[in-house]
């Protein structure tokens, strides 16, 4: 296999993102029977390996071919009216049918318009990343009770969908549909240049040092719109863990919420090859989660913390079996908007599953 080496920060996570779904674009390439392998070189950089030789550039053509594909494709630019309650009310309001979070959808009707508009949307996907990354942005709930007079819509959704929801912003149409037409314009130098670092070009978010294109992945910052569009892609490999009727949000593979709302992600970290299938299979299993949430109980969102008596061992003899070395664990940030609170992932702590002390 050759391989790329390309700036990330392990303490970003949308760094990890932005490696899982390149590596994801490339293996979905139609025609490329293809598979790719990835490791954490060191705090700064990242290695991505593929199995029949791409280089840098080639990369780039491929991601910029996927970002047309998706830019024209026809699920993407889906969209209907699902929120009115009757005619006379009626008001021409679109919606981007695939967005998996959807308010205001208060009648019966408008739910049957979506689930029949998201089918034929999900019938038209062309690969099986296609239907990987969408499934795993989950969808509205109707199935998921109430919070007073207003359905729990928002829990059918993946939490790694973090759009802030004011103004009616939804995810499909207000922020992966754009940048899907940014990155499509792009050469492929342009695309290699902002893959590589040698450039950060954040179109879509018209180059602000506030610029929102990150989406939750870290906090808001001027961001290249071609690394964007593949960290947008790594949620793919992070499926809800279960649907329920319970009065919670479900888990979300890598990102989750416990009680007295400590809410995090964490991801794990590895410097020997991984495949995607493996990454994946570590990413949704128990012991992942329950290392994960050892440590918060321990308090690991509060700074480092020392191996003692009760430091958490739930997990990590799986873990050190899979080659996990270490877990990144990133406080999700909330802002205190009442009706439509921002996200995003703070900077993360390292947590070695096999040392004396834990390191920040």
């Amino acid at each position: 296999m050759s391989e790329i080496v390309l700036p990330a920060d392990i303490t970003d996570a949308f760094d990890h993102l932005m490696m899982v779904g390149l590596a994801a674009i490339l293996e979905d390439e139609p025609e490329a029977d293809r598979t790719c392998s990835l490791r954490w070189k060191d705090m700064r950089s990242a290695v991505l390996s593929t199995s029949d030789g791409l280089d840098v550039e080639t990369v780039a053509g491929a991601v910029g071919r996927h970002a047309r594909r998706w830019a024209q494709s026809a699920w993407l630019n889906f969209a209907g009216d699902y929120t009115t309650k009757d005619d006379a009310q009626r008001k021409a309001t679109q919606h981007a049918t695939l967005s998996p979070r959807l308010s205001g959808i208060y009648e019966p009707d408008g739910w049957r318009r979506l689930q029949r508009d998201r089918w034929a949307a999900i019938d038209s996907l062309q690969t099986v990343g296609d239907r990987r990354y969408v499934g795993a942005l989950g969808e509205p709930s109707y199935w998921s009770g109430r919070s007073g007079k207003e359905l729990r819509a928002d829990y059918g959704a993946s939490r790694w969908e973090m759009v802030t929801r004011n103004k009616g912003q939804e995810f499909v149409g207000g922020r992966l549909l754009p940048l899907s037409r940014q990155v499509a314009r792009r050469s492929v130098q342009q695309v290699m240049e902002g893959l590589t670092g040698q450039t950060v070009a954040d179109e879509a978010g018209n180059g602000s040092p506030q610029s929102r294109t990150g989406t939750g992945l870290h906090r808001p910052m001027k961001t290249d719109n071609a690394r964007a569009w593949c960290a947008l892609f790594g949620v793919s490999a992070f499926p809800h863990l279960v649907n329920t009727a319970m009065c919670f949000r479900d888990t979300t593979a890598g990102l989750t919420q416990m009680t007295r709302l400590r809410r995090f992600a964490i991801l794990p970290v590895f410097d020997m090859d991984w495949t995607l299938a493996k990454y994946r299979s570590v990413i949704r299993s128990a012991s992942l989660l329950q290392f994960g949430t050892a440590l918060i109980s321990a308090g690991a969102l509060k700074g480092s913390i020392s191996h003692n008596d009760s430091f958490p061992q739930h997990g990590v003899q799986w873990l050190k079996e899979k080659g996990v070395i270490s877990c990144a664990v990133f406080r999700q940030y909330v802002s205190d908007n009442p009706s439509a609170p921002e996200r995003w992932l703070e900077r993360g702590l390292l947590y070695p599953v096999d040392a004396e002390t834990v390191q920040r």
